[in-house]
């Protein structure tokens, strides 16, 4: 009788230890337990934020926390949403705080790590440095690629699109157009205009590019949320993720691998490239690969730096350029449609260029661009963009790190432990009305009429492109190539709305207008 009563009482000190290490310890005893909770599974269960995620309400479900709860909220047993600026997006994202492990899940390219999936804070400062001089806003607004390629993707394929839909009358779908233009833009500075991608013009190509980019993010939940389930399943021929996904996946892949190896072929066989068609991030990358460890490695008999940390950071880069950009223009073309006193204002000021960007223009065998810092500096642009990027922030979602050992303190709370996944949301730090009054008007004149330290304090909370050692690498680029977009229609057009169905902002990680689409009305000044 005693062997029984022995594993008697060992089984019931199993259930007791596992009661109280996953219910009763997490629940009533945990430093997190006193933090306000979405609801009372969270403490036991992650199944609510994974619902929230699977059928795609996160940013609206926690900004409605946030609003109801505070600036700190538990979202699951192990995990935190912070909505402040000190104890909050200072601590976590100056801080230090490790990167989890969804950027690796979601944003790995070529099975090769790249900057943004780089999970070592040392690591991801060596690779950022690489390209840091490249991106800076002095080598952007100075650049004779930049230069070249603007003129290129102004005159030669933006604006002969308006121009002939105001001369037969026609309308334009701008939000197709806005991805191509900014991937255009990017990847004439990433790989040369000869290299670099033409889908304003080849439609087709666009189309191409763009199903197989988007087509996959319904499918993306698994990977992001249940990734040892979701091999587990592939592994005995269950299929989350259907295989066209991988094969659009591979397709893409393959796409820009092709452009990094003819950049490499045309670097190792040219030695007067015209600035136009030099591929600069990439050299410049390139050399720093090589400087770094002084290897070459052979492909088809050429001498080759790491061909695929090249490619994962290129297509990275790229990616991530097109679609925030592109989701971003064609929110300031829809505010912009809704207020024609404000296009006329902007284009009073863009006059004051010298020259304008006029179209068509006077000499085409010499384009003379404004200066570039004249039109950075433009105070209304820059309102009218900033405003945009903070109420259709084309990143809204989780941008999520793990709390470091021993512990941390959070808006407030002592003790959170280390491996707590925590993150702030841009979508809902924008929305907080102590700091932005009437947080849901588009109003860019909060950027021009406001008292230095209200503009001070917006800044702090304006996280369009991050913040800390993971700011986004390419927002001096980004900024410079939407506001000559902006610059160069208002300068020659007014716009109006044909069909703005679905322009509402969907959900995600990154997030573009629920309806894919904008058809705008050109009308020539």
């Amino acid at each position: 009788m005693e062997l029984p009563l022995a594993i008697t009482i060992g089984v019931c000190f199993l259930v007791a230890s596992f009661i109280y290490k996953f219910i009763v310890y997490p629940a009533f005893f945990s430093p997190l337990s006193k933090i306000p909770a979405a609801n009372w599974t969270i403490h036991i269960c992650p199944l609510w934020i994974y619902w929230i995620r699977y059928i795609n309400i996160e940013n609206q479900t926690i900004l409605k926390l946030h609003q109801a709860k505070g600036p700190i909220v538990r979202i699951g047993p192990s995990e935190l949403s912070v909505n402040c600026y000190d104890g909050g997006l200072k601590t976590i994202y100056g801080g230090g705080f490790p990167k989890h492990d969804f950027y690796a899940r979601r944003f790995t390219n070529y099975d090769t790590e790249n900057m943004f999936t780089m999970v070592d804070s040392k690591k991801h400062s060596a690779r950022k440095r690489m390209l840091s001089s490249v991106y800076s806003k002095s080598t952007v607004l100075s650049s004779p690629t930049i230069r070249e390629t603007t003129k290129t993707m102004l005159f030669e394929r933006l604006l002969p699109i308006f121009q002939h839909s105001v001369e037969t009358g026609q309308s334009v779908e701008v939000h197709s157009l806005s991805y191509a233009y900014a991937m255009d833009s990017f990847m004439a500075y990433q790989f040369g205009l000869s290299l670099g991608s033409n889908f304003v013009q080849d439609v087709e190509k666009r189309k191409w590019y763009m199903h197989n980019f988007f087509s996959r993010r319904p499918y993306l939940f698994w990977p992001d949320n249940l990734p040892g389930l979701t091999s587990a399943l592939q592994k005995i021929g269950i299929r989350l993720i259907p295989k066209w996904c991988d094969d659009a996946t591979e397709d893409l892949a393959s796409w820009n691998l092709e452009i990094c190896d003819q950049a490499e072929k045309k670097l190792a066989a040219e030695t007067d490239i015209p600035p136009g068609d030099y591929p600069v991030i990439y050299a410049t990358e390139r050399a720093q690969f090589m400087k770094a460890d002084g290897k070459e490695r052979p492909l088809n008999g050429q001498s080759y730096p790491p061909r695929l940390e090249l490619a994962s950071d290129a297509y990275d880069h790229n990616a991530a350029a097109h679609e925030t950009s592109g989701d971003t223009l064609t929110w300031v073309y829809y505010e912009m449609s809704r207020n024609p006193s404000l296009q006329k204002q902007l284009r009073e000021e863009l006059l004051s260029l010298d020259p304008p960007i006029n179209f068509p223009p006077e000499d085409p065998s010499n384009i003379v661009l404004p200066d570039f810092k004249a039109v950075d500096n433009l105070p209304l642009l820059g309102a009218i963009l900033q405003e945009t990027l903070r109420i259709w922030t084309a990143v809204p979602g989780a941008q999520p790190r793990l709390t470091p050992y021993p512990s941390c303190s959070l808006a407030g709370y002592d003790n959170i432990p280390p491996n707590v996944r925590v993150q702030s949301y841009a979508s809902v730090l924008h929305r907080n009305p102590e700091v932005f009054p009437d947080p849901e008007a588009w109003k860019p004149e909060r950027w021009l009429k406001t008292s230095p330290e209200q503009l001070a304090e917006m800044k702090r909370w304006f996280w369009a492109f991050g913040s800390g050692g993971s700011m986004c690498i390419g927002s001096n680029v980004a900024m410079h190539t939407m506001k000559h977009a902006i610059a160069a229609i208002y300068t020659n057009y007014t716009t109006s709305i044909v069909d703005a169905e679905g322009i509402e902002q969907d959900e995600g990680f990154s997030a573009g207008p629920k309806g894919n689409k904008l058809v705008l009305k050109f009308h020539r000044i």
